[in-house]
């Protein structure tokens, strides 16, 4: 699979308050796990131990969820964004 050169975006996380992160990649798994390599913070925070997808985090790829485009194996192309928002509680 050809890499990508893609955005990742993380909102509202106090960890992080890093602006848009460029990675090479080819699945959106790949793209979060190099993201978590170049900054180790988030590694308990938007995936798992495991480096997996956090089930209640929300992941999107150019304004859709990746739960539509093949989940965490959802192909990325050049100028892709990646959008990560945690989960939202209310009350």
């Amino acid at each position: 699979m050809a890499m990508a050169t893609v955005t990742v975006r993380v909102y509202l996380t106090e960890e992080f308050k890093q602006g848009p992160v460029l990675v090479s990649a080819s699945t959106c798994i790949e793209a979060l796990r190099s993201l978590v390599a170049q900054h180790p913070v988030l590694k308990g925070i938007i995936l798992t131990e495991e480096l997996r997808l956090k089930r209640d985090y929300i992941y999107l790829l150019n304004g859709k969820s990746i739960e539509f485009l093949g989940k965490e194996d959802a192909l990325l192309k050049d100028g892709d964004t990646i959008s990560l928002f945690p989960p939202i509680g209310g009350g």
